[in-house]
């Protein structure tokens, strides 16, 4: 009887993994889609612009309504890793998260993000790429250099803690060199 409950729970947690898979992969593709339209956007009619506002617009509802659904799958199940849900559907987790509005998500979400790089289940480059964000917006150098901002239309690197062992700690993490 114990066994067949099990069993049962079992099959259960496989079909739910299966629609959360799904589930992720379009958020990820929606994401992505949108995000698309940013650059030839802001070619063809501005920074500044209607157009710009309004896709702006369209990326803040889609990422408010991905973040309620990848905060309630999380909260249900825990970090999903690519070993349960595939490497799409768990760099949607990352890119939701990391998209969110409100910097206390990722302030909460980030030590399951990084218990999951660490277990090879998630992408070290997101675990580094979360920290860095927070790093800053704490106020704080980041440690892998992959936040940057637009200064004067050029793109400016935040401070960087230890620039002369940058390129050792974003080796760690598969990130590639950079001059800094």
């Amino acid at each position: 009887m114990v066994v067949l409950i099990s069993l049962t729970t079992l099959i259960g947690y496989s079909q739910n993994l299966g629609s959360i898979r799904v589930e992720l992969e379009q958020l990820e593709l929606g994401s992505i889609e949108l995000r698309n339209h940013v650059m030839p956007t802001i070619r063809d009619y501005g920074f500044k612009s209607p157009q710009m506002d309004s896709l702006n617009h369209a990326i803040m509802k889609f990422d408010s309504i991905a973040l309620h659904k990848v905060q309630f799958i999380i909260d249900q199940y825990g970090w999903l890793g690519k070993s349960e849900v595939g490497v799409e559907a768990n760099r949607a987790l990352f890119l939701t998260i990391q998209h969110a509005q409100d910097h206390l998500v990722r302030e909460k979400y980030f030590p399951l993000l990084k218990a999951s790089a660490e277990a090879g289940e998630s992408d070290l480059t997101a675990m580094a790429t979360m920290q860095d964000r927070i790093l800053v917006e704490q106020g704080e150098k980041q440690l892998y250099g992959t936040q940057s901002r637009m200064v004067n239309g050029q793109q400016e690197l935040y401070p960087v803690e230890d620039p002369d062992e940058l390129n050792k700690r974003r080796k760690k993490v598969g990130l590639g060199k950079m001059e800094y």
